[in-house]
C-alpha cells in the first residue's frame, strides 16, 4: 500500500475512534448537503424562487465542476478507504466510483462559495467555508475518502471558482469598448439564440466525448437542457422571478412556495416516467442516447416548461415581464 494512502487510512481510523451513533447521524446529514440530491433540489429552487440569472450561472458552474470531477475519477482510478485491499470496516456509507478527487469537497466548495458571493459580506464567505470544511470532514469520518482526496477536491474547486468569477467579470464588465459592453457579452448578443444554442450543444458534446457512459452523460445532458431551457424562456416565455436577495413581501414568499412544490414534483414525475421508457439493459441499442435525453428533457422542463406553467398560475410574480 502507498505510504500516503496508509497514512490516510490511519488518520480515518483515528477519527472514527471517536465515533458514536449521534455523531454519525450528524455527519450523514452534513454530507447530504454535498450530494446530488441537494443539487437537484437547490438549483431549481434558486432558479424559480431566488434569481433566475444567478441560478443559471450557478447551475452551469456546478455542472462543469461535476463533469471535471467525474472525468478525473475515471482518469486516476484511485481507491477508496473501504475498497478491497484496504479496510472494509471503515466505510460507513456506500460509494461506487474512485476516490480522487472528492466530488463532495470540490462541488460543495463551488456551490456554497458562489452563493456566499451574492451576500457581498465577508461573514457569508466565512459561513460557507466552515460548511465546506464540515462536508469535507464528514467524508473522512464516514470512511469514503482519504484526506488527500478532500484536499484535491478543494484545489480543483478553487480553480473552477477562479474561472467562474473571471468569466462573470467578463460578462458584467462595462468598460471594454465604446459601446459600454465587454467583447464577450457583445459577441453573445450579436450571435443571438442560435449562437447560444450552438455553444451549449458543443459544450455538452465535449462533456460526453471523453467517456460516453452513464456518469459523464448526466452533467452534459443537464447542462444542455438547462441552457436551452433558459434561452427559450428568455426568448419566448419571459419568466422572471422576484429576487429574495432584495426586498420582498410576504405575498412573494408565498408565491415562491407554491411555485416550488408543483415545480419540483412535476420534474421528478417527468424524470421517473422517462426512466420507465428507457430500456433497462445498459448495453441495448441507443441506450445512452435515451439516457442522455432523459436528463435533457427533465432539465428543459425545469428551465422552460415549469417557468411557462408559473406564468399561467394566478400567483404574484414581482419581476415577471408582461
Amino acid at each position: 500500500m502507498d505510504a500516503v494512502l496508509q497514512w490516510g487510512l490511519d488518520f480515518i481510523r483515528a477519527v472514527q475512534s471517536y465515533s458514536n451513533p449521534p455523531l454519525t447521524v450528524f455527519m450523514r446529514i452534513i454530507t447530504s448537503f454535498g450530494s446530488a440530491t441537494a443539487y437537484i433540489i437547490l438549483l431549481p429552487f434558486i432558479y424559480w424562487c431566488v434569481d433566475e440569472k444567478k441560478g443559471l450561472r450557478l447551475g452551469l458552474a456546478v455542472l462543469v465542476s461535476v463533469w471535471i470531477n467525474i472525468s478525473l475519477k475515471f482518469l486516476f482510478d484511485q481507491p477508496r478507504p473501504f475498497f478491497e485491499g484496504y479496510d472494509l470496516s471503515v466505510g460507513l456509507v456506500a460509494e461506487r466510483l474512485g476516490g480522487f478527487p472528492s466530488g463532495h469537497a470540490q462541488n460543495s466548495l463551488v456551490l456554497w462559495i458562489i452563493i456566499a458571493s451574492w451576500g457581498k459580506r465577508k461573514r457569508f464567505y466565512g459561513i460557507a467555508a466552515i460548511f465546506c470544511l464540515l462536508i469535507g470532514f464528514s467524508r473522512i469520518y464516514l470512511g469514503v475518502h482519504f484526506p488527500t482526496d478532500i484536499l484535491g477536491g478543494w484545489i480543483l474547486g478553487s480553480l473552477v471558482l477562479a474561472a467562474y468569477f473571471l468569466l462573470v467579470r467578463q460578462l458584467e464588465d462595462q468598460t471594454d469598448d465604446e459601446s459600454g459592453k465587454s467583447s464577450l457579452k457583445k459577441l453573445l448578443e450579436q450571435g443571438g439564440l442560435r449562437l447560444e444554442l450552438i455553444i451549449m450543444a458543443l459544450t455538452a458534446f465535449v462533456m460526453i466525448l471523453y467517456r460516453p457512459d452513464e456518469e459523464t452523460i448526466i452533467p452534459g445532458g443537464v447542462l444542455f437542457g438547462m441552457a436551452a431551457g433558459y434561452i427559450l424562456n428568455k426568448r419566448y416565455i419571459g419568466f422572471k422571478n422576484f429576487s429574495m436577495l432584495s426586498a420582498a413581501g410576504v405575498q412573494e414568499y408565498v408565491s415562491a412556495f407554491f411555485r416550488f412544490l408543483p415545480g419540483i414534483a412535476s420534474a421528478f414525475l417527468i424524470f421517473e416516467i422517462l426512466g420507465k421508457i428507457i430500456p433497462k439493459n445498459q448495453f441495448a441499442d441507443h441506450y445512452l442516447i435515451l439516457y442522455f435525453l432523459r436528463f435533457v428533457i427533465t432539465s428543459l422542463w425545469i428551465y422552460a416548461g415549469a417557468p411557462w406553467f408559473f406564468r399561467v398560475l394566478p400567483l404574484p410574480n414581482g419581476k415577471e415581464e408582461a
